[in-house]
């Protein structure tokens, strides 16, 4: 568990414990104390030289730091200026250095020395997020070097050049960002090549200025009002604002002197952009409708709420070329025990297991021949050979029309039907299936996420991967739950992706392989090129900084609790009797104690009837007199309590202290059916209060944090999972 330092710079002191009851004064000396995975957490405030700061601050490797981000840091300020020896640039004048997976959240940053840089990124990956870089007189953020950083929802205002400048062979994500009232507001320049994506552009200078051999992508920004163009190109620049088959969805619109204005001697070429084209100056080729029908059906979904793995881009070259069918098939011979080209290989355990399973051969020769690309007719044979249809799909009827395309691998025919049904491949809009194709290594992962119906993951996840700026948008939240669920796995380096590279018979044998162990049909491979997910960073987008964190990260670990397609988690929302039924089958795995009942408001294809009937039975809830059960209600705290406690016994032959209510500030509140349950679970280490340990608030709706919290205390009271070490328990 990570540890937390608390920063006050008003009431706090150096020297000090940096505990939450007497935390630190600066930044400064808490970084002097910190190691890799540290989270500062920061007080309201001003942090400046006169508070005795010093700059720049250089937060070292996989340190956070947290200031509000509810009011996007305009609570925390960070002011100041000292230099730094830049191996690119020479001396600067920087506020905040951010060194590899350092993150920075909910503060504001300004730089007012002459030519003073707010943050400066050079070759690392870290992230800022729901950030103000504002005022400073030079650059909000400046990026060199090979660095990879992740910077999302954040507002850059007033900076003199740029709100965020990047150079080198800089890349990484620039996500939904408003950039305003600045001289540029995006500049990307040298061979840069980032992704904007979700960004406003406007009130600058100019919009998004690109130069000499920048090739950044550009994804559903909003560039607009600025005072000059709204995208300018000079030098050799060549940006991606759009392919026929992954449309850019740009808006440059009102700016005034041109919305594209490109200097170049080539043509920009533009797919799916809202483009006024008396509003141009240059060479501009539009290679797709001008503007998007909005209005037009979207493209089917995949089961897991993705879009299909043949949105990314094709290769701007040749038809690809044609591969002999794959020998997969479950009639091996004798060879596929040992293949002359894998001694040594990386890839040789999975293919072995397979092997032996039946399910991939090698060739006439001896040969498995690893590194040949697999095409999608080849997968789709992998695939079916592997997975059984879950029940959802077994009985699924199988069109043979669904493609047109399919006569170029008759032999693959009844696989390709069968993948699709299944969920794990779909087609192209165009009604074809193009078996022939090399399968992008980003489809294959897609195509399991979706065909072993993965929960969509928290995509902050993908901050691990060095190359994640050309992760497509479709594949993210499928690939965010492939990362979680350990089904990746790259060589040589495991935190570089290539997702658009074809993926070969080796890397499909991996994928495979992991698909098997997920669902508990093969032991765990131990190799060191499976990504293993960042602890560090938070599975949600809105338990960064919540109380309960440690405890829904340890639920969520086991695979007991999810959050939401937006990537959240709503720990504040109200939990209902059915949810907490779930929860508590999952999490404690209870055994029948008294007969079955029937509640006439819970039909028996609900999805939630069978928790409910098993939480019955096991005397952790029971129904209402009028034979409901009340699915729907919400759960009071008092009554979590009272479920666990009954649940598992606990009153059975235990002792109880009367005298332990007296702990609690609002013990009158307290039910009297309910007082020796609490007594109990509270003697037990089951009740978490916050914000006061001493205030139970029996009679309150219990959140999902709450019964999160709860809940993982049932279970370490069993001991299913470690302890986790919060103020917030109740300890009399």
């Amino acid at each position: 568990m990570s540890p937390v330092l608390y920063i006050n710079p008003r009431s706090g002191r150096d020297q000090g414990p940096g505990s939450q009851q007497d935390p630190y004064r600066t930044i400064s000396y808490a970084l002097r104390q910190v190691q890799a995975g540290a989270r500062l957490q920061l007080a309201a405030g001003v942090y400046n030289t006169a508070n005795r700061e010093v700059f720049p601050l250089i937060i070292p490797i996989g340190v956070i730091i947290i200031g509000n981000t509810v009011d996007q840091g305009q609570s925390v300020l960070i002011t100041g200026s000292g230099l730094y020896d830049s191996p690119s640039f020479n001396r600067q004048q920087v506020t905040i250095v951010l060194q590899d997976r350092a993150q920075l959240t909910g503060v504001t940053v300004t730089n007012l020395a002459n030519q003073g840089k707010g943050v400066w990124i050079e070759s690392a990956a870290p992230v800022i997020s729901n950030c103000r870089l504002i005022q400073s007189k030079s650059d909000g953020v400046f990026i060199t070097g090979n660095a990879l950083p992740l910077i999302q929802d954040s507002l850059f205002s007033e900076n003199g050049a740029s709100g965020l400048h990047i150079v080198r062979n800089g890349k990484g994500e620039i996500r939904r960002n408003t950039f305003r009232r600045t001289g540029y507001g995006v500049a990307v320049g040298d061979e840069a090549a980032p992704l904007l994506e979700d960004n406003h552009i406007s009130e600058n200078q100019s919009g998004v200025v690109i130069s000499r051999s920048a090739r950044p992508v550009l994804r559903k920004n909003r560039v607009e009002n600025n005072q000059k163009d709204g995208l300018l190109m000079q030098a050799s620049a060549f940006p991606d604002i759009g392919q026929r088959q992954d449309l850019g969805q740009n808006i440059f619109r009102n700016n005034r002197d041109y919305d594209v204005r490109n200097e170049t001697t080539r043509p920009l070429l533009s797919a799916g952009n809202d483009i006024n084209p008396n509003r141009i100056r240059g060479r501009v080729t539009f290679v797709a409708s001008q503007i998007p029908d909005r209005d037009a059906t979207p493209a089917p979904l995949l089961s897991s709420g993705v879009r299909p793995e043949s949105s990314p881009p094709a290769p701007p070259s040749a038809a690809p070329p044609r591969v002999p069918p794959a020998p997969v098939s479950s009639t091996p011979t004798s060879q596929d025990s040992q293949f002359a080209d894998l001694v040594g290989h990386w890839a040789a355990p999975f293919v072995a297991d397979l092997a032996k399973r039946k399910i991939i051969k090698g060739f006439a020769d001896g040969t498995f021949r690893p590194n040949q690309p697999v095409t999608r007719a080849q997968f789709a044979t992998l695939v079916v050979a592997s997975f059984s249809p879950p029940p959802s799909s077994a009985a699924a009827t199988v069109r043979r029309n669904v493609f047109k395309d399919l006569e170029a691998a008759e032999w693959a025919r009844n696989a390709i039907l069968q993948a699709h049904a299944q969920g794990f491949l779909s087609g192209f809009p165009d009604g074809s299936f193009r078996p022939q194709r090399p399968l992008q290594r980003i489809q294959a992962i897609v195509a399991l996420a979706s065909g072993l119906r993965l929960a969509a993951g928290n995509t902050d996840i993908l901050g691990i991967y060095h190359d994640r700026g050309q992760i497509p948008d479709y594949a993210m939240d499928a690939l965010a739950a492939a990362t979680q669920q350990r089904l990746v796995v790259n060589y040589p380096r495991p935190l570089w992706l290539r997702p658009l590279e074809a993926t070969t018979r080796a890397e499909a044998a991996a994928l495979i392989y992991q698909g098997l162990t997920l669902q508990g049909k093969a032991p765990l491979m131990i190799t060191p090129y499976l990504v293993q997910p960042d602890t560090s960073q938070p599975l949600f987008n809105d338990t960064t900084e919540h109380w309960a964190a440690d405890f829904i990260r340890g639920l969520t670990d086991k695979d007991l609790i999810s959050g939401y397609q937006d990537g959240g988690f709503k720990p504040d929302d109200p939990i209902t009797r059915a949810q907490y039924a779930s929860l508590l089958v999952k999490a404690l795995q209870p055994r029948p104690q008294r007969p079955e009942r029937r509640f006439i408001d819970v039909p028996p294809t609900s999805k939630t009837a069978a928790a409910i009937q098993t939480a019955y039975q096991a005397k952790f809830m029971s129904g209402f007199p009028d034979f409901t059960f009340g699915p729907d209600q919400k759960i009071l705290r008092v009554q979590v309590l009272v479920s666990l406690v009954n649940g598992l016994g606990l009153l059975e032959n235990a002792s109880l202290d009367s005298q332990i209510l007296t702990f609690y500030e609002d013990r009158l509140a307290i039910p009297d059916y309910a007082r020796s349950a609490v007594a109990k679970a509270t003697q037990l280490g089951l009740a978490v209060n916050y914000p006061n340990p001493n205030q139970l608030n029996p009679n309150r709706t219990a959140t999902r944090a709450e019964v999160a919290t709860m809940v993982y205390q049932a279970m370490t009271l069993r001991n299913q999972v470690p302890s986790v070490n919060s103020i917030f328990i109740a300890k009399p």
